[in-house]
């Protein structure tokens, strides 16, 4: 192994190493129920994975290893469902298509793999395995990234996007391309040693990007505020003549730009929409408006979700869906959370809705 060669694969291990460390932080530090860093931390652990064995099988550290292949063959399919995932979570979209169908090609390809491994363990070693074509995989990951950035490019200017973790996904968009572009060039000119290690390099340089990037937006590692940050407020530094406009613009953000169709929004999410400290937004709502930010959310979702109930537009929708629609996360939390703030099920506040305007014509 030459020096470039072993500089190149050094960067890309601990490139692959800086964006398990990253995935860490973002699943760790972004405090309770925070699902985008979730979604955000699968994707770098997926993407970290696929560019260390990509490293170690350019490198030959293991030799010609076969299994080596069709872990790098696995885990490259397991890349576009959690790109899918998260691009899914941040613009809250909410995809027609579950994340199980995204899932699709990686769990044919797994069932393969356990056949073959029962043929391996019953007849011996499965001689004859097929591989997938190069130039069809990169095709495949081409085609999603170039999906998820046309949902990016029309998502990134509605209400309900997460605008904390915008940049980072608008970023590892157009990352992507730049590596698709890499492996189309290492298949085109397979012959240039020269460019043997484009791909785990461009790999590398997008792990530690996104990185800079991430750790510059703190938002992303926000977690929750202190309980005594939450307790004591007289020692806050939100001016009193500030806290008339900042309630102003929030009630305006909520009435307008309904953020909380997104079911992943938080409290740091909201914060960084009115660019002001998270301690800042829980003591106007806590202090201002006499609730807690759950409570907030839920009036505003139980308030839409009544009028989307009557509303002539959306009687092909089931209650469940207009439940989904104004940003629960399930048929329980929206039932429960509507009748203990009406006193109704969502059901019968349509069915006596219905009847009433029936009554009224």
């Amino acid at each position: 192994m030459s020096k470039v060669e072993s500089w190149t694969t050094l960067l890309g291990l601990l490139g692959a190493v800086q964006g398990l460390v990253l995935a860490w932080a973002a699943a760790s530090l972004g405090g309770r129920r925070n699902r985008p860093n979730l979604a955000l931390a699968m994707l770098l652990a997926v993407f970290s994975a696929a560019v260390a064995t990509i490293t170690v099988e350019h490198a030959g550290l293991l030799g010609p290893s076969i299994a080596l292949v069709l872990v790098e063959i696995t885990v490259s399919l397991l890349f576009p469902p959690a790109l899918w995932h998260y691009a899914d979570t941040v613009l809250g979209g909410r995809s027609r298509l579950p994340i199980w169908t995204h899932m699709l090609p990686a769990g044919v390809w797994v069932g393969y793999l356990g056949i073959k491994c029962v043929q391996w363990f019953s007849m011996g070693p499965p001689y004859g395995i097929w591989l997938p074509p190069i130039a069809a995989i990169v095709a495949y990951l081409g085609g999603y990234t170039l999906l998820v950035g046309v949902w990016t490019w029309r998502g990134s200017s509605w209400s309900r996007t997460l605008v904390s973790h915008r940049g980072v996904l608008q970023l590892t968009v157009a990352l992507l391309a730049l590596l698709h572009i890499a492996q189309i060039v290492r298949l085109v000119f397979h012959d240039v040693s020269a460019l043997s290690n484009v791909v785990p390099l461009t790999g590398t340089f997008m792990v530690y990007a996104l990185s800079i990037v991430a750790f510059r937006q703190s938002r992303i590692f926000a977690g929750d505020d202190a309980p005594a940050v939450r307790r004591k407020y007289e020692s806050s530094s939100l001016e009193p003549d500030r806290t008339d406009e900042v309630r102003r613009r929030l009630l305006e953000i909520m009435e307008h730009e309904a953020p909380y169709r997104n079911e992943n929004l938080n409290l740091a999410e909201l914060a960084a929409r009115l660019k002001l400290p998270r301690s800042h937004l829980s003591q106007i709502i806590n202090q201002d408006l006499g609730t807690n930010f759950s409570e907030f959310l839920s009036g505003y979702r139980v308030k839409e979700a009544t009028r989307l109930l009557v509303d002539p537009d959306c009687t092909h929708l089931t209650v469940e869906a207009i439940g989904y629609e104004v940003g629960f996360r399930s048929r329980s939390g929206f039932h429960g959370t509507f009748k203990r703030i009406t006193g109704r099920t969502p059901a019968q506040a349509r069915a006596e809705m219905s009847q009433k305007t029936i009554q009224d014509t």
